[in-house]
């Protein structure tokens, strides 16, 4: 694959990979323990209380609870690499469905909807999904279980750039369609099965690539935004704290905390403790720019590897020079010999 011989794409291909695989073996491998929220030496004197600083044994400290704060960013990569996966995967499957159905309706509509992309093209789609989720995952999060929040999240991460996303392959289809190959096939009985799968396919399958590392960075930057409108993906808890105010008042306040560990549910809940702590923030800041970097070193790695095939299609086109006519063609007659 000419993709992988590409250094700008393996680099960060393997830098997802790696993560993610590191993530799902931590998990299997740990072994559930209680953490400690106060660290004492080898005298039993105590030096410390979570959240911890960073030190031999807490590389990037520690939670408020006292966990291993790399151990907790590594379990969550599974469930963020996975969100952006699966919604990846969802708006490629259904543009494709999609721009099948855009080739069969009026052209009216496919103007009505390409002005739309214009506009939608340049909007905060963050906003947009802020507005769709915060009435299940903020208003009335406590009339709706784990399950219905995640499916809703999913859905519209996937139909936020669904419409865009059809109109670029059917654009792209229609392009592919007018080739003379193509309407040959058609002449010669091709199916519109076969001819996709067969013709229009192999042509299409580089941007469809392109698109589909395109949209896993956008999810991802959509995520990381999310985080800080305070959306939880993946489920949440609250934690009740009481403390000692001016004049001995006593103080109440409620915390949220994520249940996957998913690394904008991490911004959210360690935000508080900012200033504190910022450790608990950056680090997942610095989860989310790895991982952006390594999507867009796979999209640079794609655009450089399709510009040298089509360097090596030209320089090949050009090195082609018709062959000169072989004298024994050569009529008798532009030789100088008389014919008769």
């Amino acid at each position: 694959m000419k993709y992988v011989k590409q250094p700008y794409f393996l680099c960060g291909f393997l830098i997802l990979l790696t993560i993610l695989i590191g993530s799902f073996i931590l998990s299997a491998i740990k072994e559930p323990s209680t953490p400690s929220q106060i660290l004492y030496d080898d005298s039993g004197n105590i030096i410390d209380k979570a959240p911890f600083k960073p030190n031999d044994k807490y590389p990037l400290g520690s939670d408020q609870d006292g966990n291993n704060y790399l151990h907790v960013l590594v379990e969550g990569a599974k469930y963020t690499l996975g969100l952006v996966i699966l919604v990846t995967l969802g708006r490629m499957l259904l543009s494709v469905i999609g721009a099948f159905i855009l080739l069969a309706v009026p052209d009216f509509f496919k103007k009505v909807l390409s002005h739309l992309y214009n506009i939608f093209y340049f909007a905060p789609l963050s906003i947009f999904a802020y507005l769709l989720i915060a009435p299940v995952l903020i208003v009335f999060s406590w009339s709706y279980s784990d399950l219905t929040q995640f499916t809703v999240t999913m859905i519209v991460l996937i139909c936020l750039t669904l419409p865009i996303l059809s109109l670029q392959i059917a654009n792209e289809i229609s392009i592919l369609a007018k080739e003379e190959y193509i309407q040959n096939a058609h002449l010669l009985g091709g199916g519109m099965v076969h001819i996709f799968y067969r013709h229009i396919l192999p042509c299409l399958s580089p941007k469809l690539l392109l698109l589909t590392v395109q949209q896993a960075g956008q999810t991802l930057s959509i995520i990381a935004h999310l985080a800080f409108l305070k959306i939880f993906i993946g489920g949440f808890h609250e934690i009740t704290y009481t403390a000692t105010g001016p004049s001995n008042t006593e103080i109440t306040y409620m915390r949220t905390f994520s249940d996957s560990h998913e690394w904008g549910g991490l911004i959210v809940q360690n935000w508080p403790a900012y200033y504190a702590a910022p450790v608990l923030v950056i680090a997942p800041v610095c989860c989310f720019v790895i991982c952006i970097i390594a999507i867009n070193l796979m999209v640079s790695g794609i655009a450089r590897a399709d510009q040298n095939s089509y360097k090596k299609i030209k320089r090949t086109k050009t090195l082609i020079v018709p062959e000169a006519e072989s004298p024994s063609f050569v009529p008798l007659k532009d030789r100088g010999v008389n014919a008769s």
